[in-house]
């Protein structure tokens, strides 16, 4: 199921989750309940205040907005031209070129997609007997993969050189909402978090990497956010 859709069925149980905790915990419901809205002046954005155990109940965990270099990369097509006896094969890439000068040459590539498997790492290697070098050809070493075979086509992920400082969040921190928007919850004060609009340039695996969003080290919602918009926008199931 997409992460968005996802998001919306998660967010009609959210609200259950934190009222939940006012029916599990009488004092709570005395003190105001598990979880308050505050309006912000001026502002269409709340502070959603939960209380400790509310907290606890919904697994909140929290981390901060990173600030570090960013991995480049080009996924490209590839070709297995060589095997020996199953044990190894060679893999080829021709870069236009363009591209051929910004490959990092040094650093394995990752074979996508093979066996199952993604992700299988494959030292360069000189051109195997019979096969031309120079241009835009490079070559990968990829050992046991047993389900590939000579003429196979397979996609390639090869590092590119240098990088770029840029902010990233853990992509468990991203809310999406109906517009399409995507937001993280900051904490302003202890169990106080408000939302904060993020553009997200890529994703890659576990994170998301950021065109705009809350300065490096703001402490945001790394687990839990789902649950903060449904307490914030009151969904309500039956």
């Amino acid at each position: 199921m997409p992460r968005r859709a996802m998001t919306y069925l998660l967010l009609i149980g959210a609200a259950l989750s934190l009222s939940a905790c006012g029916s599990a915990a009488a004092a709570e419901e005395d003190s105001g309940g598990p979880a308050t809205v505050e309006s912000i002046e001026d502002s269409d954005l709340s502070k959603v205040v939960l209380q400790p155990s509310a907290a606890k109940r919904i697994g909140l965990e929290t981390t901060t907005v990173a600030n570090g270099a960013v991995d480049r990369s080009l996924v490209v097509p590839g070709t297995v031209v060589a095997a020996d006896g199953g044990a190894s094969m060679a893999v080829r890439v021709t870069l236009p070129g363009a591209s051929a000068g910004s490959v990092d040459t040094s650093r394995p590539a990752r074979i996508l997609g093979v066996g199952g498997q993604d992700g299988l790492v494959a030292p360069a290697q000189a051109p195997p007997p019979g096969q031309a070098g120079g241009g835009g050809a490079r070559y990968f070493r990829l050992d046991g993969a047993t389900t590939a075979h000579v003429g196979q086509r397979l996609r390639v992920q090869l590092a590119q050189k240098g990088g770029s400082e840029r902010k990233t969040v853990p992509y468990s921190s991203v809310i999406y909402w109906i517009d399409g928007g995507a937001w993280v919850y900051t904490q302003v004060a202890p169990m106080t978090f408000v939302r904060a609009p993020i553009v997200i340039d890529e994703v890659d695996g576990n994170v998301a990497v950021l065109k705009s969003g809350p300065p490096a080290g703001t402490r945001i919602v790394s687990v839990g956010g789902e649950e903060l918009l449904g307490t914030e926008f009151q969904i309500e199931g039956e």
